[in-house]
């Protein structure tokens, strides 16, 4: 972004956003409840990058089982996980041309189209989860997604999670940043993603999620950085000894849906579709959160080691993201950050 995204859009357009809600709930009070027979036959594609035992999977097809039992049937929509018809970027470009209706996609992948979604991962943003949900759930995400929809066509219905970032490393502890400098590292394919690790002094490569576990298998890279639940379910934890929790940013997953499709949807079907995706991003999140704990125990419990932060060797980590902030002070606008910093 050349001029950052002000605080008073943010608001501006948070009000916009609150003011359509209200709208829509009044119009959908009034309105009698849709029957299943009133739901027109049709089928849509899901696509999400994520391995059929994580909830993030889950989630996606719990959202088209749900709609397929409400609508009697008549709504078929077809999940294809493990980037089965693309990539994080593919299925972004797929939803704006039509060619899939909904898809789950990382913000840092989505920021690649609408830049100001790096905020989700300025580095050491996020006090804990209840903090990312303020901002994801709360006005300054409201606005993004408003904003969003406007500059790309793009909408969210929900934000899913796959949870706080770890690193991990085939063949070294790391417990300071100096322990990052030469490791051949996998990043998501995105500048403020590259920038983190120069900042620490690794050696980032670029890398879709789908050719991270051959990468590291081949020493192609060395270590990585994901969520506890990606780490397990991908089978990282099989080609890596070490895991660090640096919780250095919080993963939040889109749930989009493509205008094109969006806009032809009779009233009482986009209902069903905002209601059930909101219904399963609170199913996501506690179903991630519950099984986080377990992954990490079966990991240590086969032999990978887990290095737990002390507060000061955290500190360490956060002073090293200075240059990075300061970059994306100017990229982002510091009215933005300084709006999700102080979300409650």
């Amino acid at each position: 972004m050349a001029t950052g995204t002000s605080l008073r859009t943010v608001r501006t357009l948070g009000l916009k956003a609150g003011i359509l809600a209200t709208a829509a709930l009044i119009a959908s009070a009034a309105v009698p409840p849709a029957f299943a027979q009133d739901m027109p036959e049709m089928s849509l594609k899901f696509g999400h990058p994520y391995n059929e035992n994580h909830p993030l999977a889950k989630g996606a097809q719990r959202f088209a089982d749900i709609v397929a039992e409400k609508s009697d049937g008549n709504i078929e929509i077809t999940v294809y996980p493990n980037s089965t018809i693309g990539s994080s970027r593919d299925l972004v470009e797929a939803m704006q041309i039509g060619a899939v209706d909904f898809a789950l996609v990382p913000t840092t992948n989505v920021a690649s189209f609408y830049p100001p979604l790096d905020i989700f991962y300025l580095p050491f943003l996020f006090r804990d989860k209840e903090h990312a949900y303020a901002v994801s759930d709360g006005p300054v995400g409201e606005a993004l997604y408003a904003d969003m929809l406007e500059k790309i066509g793009i909408r969210t219905l929900a934000m899913y999670e796959s949870g706080f970032r770890t690193i991990t490393t085939r063949d070294k502890k790391i417990e300071t940043p100096d322990d990052m400098k030469g490791v051949k590292f996998r990043v998501v394919n995105n500048p403020l993603n590259v920038a983190t690790f120069k900042a620490l002094g690794a050696n980032p490569t670029p890398m879709a999620l789908s050719e991270v576990f051959t990468g590291l298998q081949q020493g192609t890279v060395d270590g990585q950085d994901n969520p506890v639940g990606n780490v397990k379910a991908f089978g990282f934890d099989k080609v890596q000894d070490y895991i660090t929790l640096s919780n250095h940013q919080w993963a939040g997953i889109m749930f989009l849906a493509g205008e094109g499709m969006w806009e032809g949807l009779p009233d009482n079907v986009k209902e069903l579709f905002a209601e059930t995706a909101l219904e399963t991003q609170e199913w996501e999140r506690k179903a991630l959160n519950d099984q986080e704990g377990e992954f990490l125990a079966e990991m240590e419990a086969d032999g990978m080691t887990v290095t737990r932060l002390t507060p000061e060797q955290s500190k360490a980590f956060q002073d090293a993201m200075e240059p990075v902030w300061t970059e994306y002070r100017e990229k982002l606008g510091n009215e933005l950050i300084e709006s999700a910093v102080n979300a409650q």
